[in-house]
């Protein structure tokens, strides 16, 4: 966890900017499905006892698929646009060309900054615990310890946090050709999660989201937590495959 801030609680939360991303890439939120198709789909996307997910990292990225399309149909060098898709996959900003065929003005408009998803090259064995219906992350090494105590009702798809809080699901469904994360979502569900308690100094907003993607399955949870007014924040991003 990080260090206390003096920043407004929830004011540029960073559980806010995957499930943003999800959005702005066609995804629509819907009612979840009625029993017992909610459980079959939950139980699909959870992952098992013992099971190896592997991390990943928020990383900056450019998208310049629509500018390869372009200059191409523009009859602009390829050669130089090969070079300019080398400057970004070594990680740098690329530099305009004239010969590319288009303006600058263009040039600059097909770089599209966003963060993406990569592979942090870590691993982590998760630890849960099913009784009944209900299916709870327990203790954890590493990074997945930030899933401690979060339990999820597979029948009301109901969340519950390790502050107490809790929340019902989201279906969530593609209706886009193609999202803007670059993972291949085609459905899953989400969380908001909010609350308070005055008398303990305790709250809490995060978002947990369980979506499939062309890898496997994408379970990410980032939260914003007070804890007697320290205030901290967790991101975790884990794909594995069921």
């Amino acid at each position: 966890m990080k260090a206390a801030s003096s920043r407004p609680v929830f004011s540029l939360l960073v559980a806010l900017q995957l499930a943003t991303l999800f959005v702005s890439g066609g995804l629509a939120f819907q009612n979840p499905p009625p029993p017992p198709e909610l459980k079959g789909r939950l139980t699909a996307l959870l992952p098992t006892a013992g099971l190896i997910a592997q991390v990943l990292e928020t990383r900056p990225g450019i998208s310049v698929v629509e500018l390869q399309q372009r200059v191409s149909q523009g009859g602009g060098d390829l050669k130089i646009l090969a070079s300019v898709v080398g400057q970004i996959q070594n990680g740098n900003i690329p530099t305009y060309d004239e010969r590319l065929g288009i303006s600058r003005a263009e040039f600059q408009r097909f770089l599209i900054f966003r963060n993406t998803l990569e592979p942090s090259g870590r691993t982590v064995r998760l630890s849960l615990l099913r009784d009944g219906s209900r299916l709870a992350f327990t203790d954890s090494q590493g990074s997945a310890s930030t899933l401690k105590g979060l339990v999820i009702d597979l029948t009301s798809g109901e969340l519950t946090t390790a502050e107490g809080f809790s929340a019902r699901p989201r279906s969530v469904q593609m209706i886009a050709a193609q999202d803007s994360s670059g993972l291949g979502i085609s459905g899953g569900f989400a969380w908001d999660v909010k609350g308070s308690n005055p008398r303990t100094q305790n709250a809490l907003q995060g978002h947990l989201s369980l979506l499939q993607v062309s890898g496997g399955v994408l379970l990410s949870y980032n939260r914003v937590v007070i804890q007697k007014g320290r205030v901290s924040e967790d991101t975790l991003n884990l794909m594995y495959k069921k």
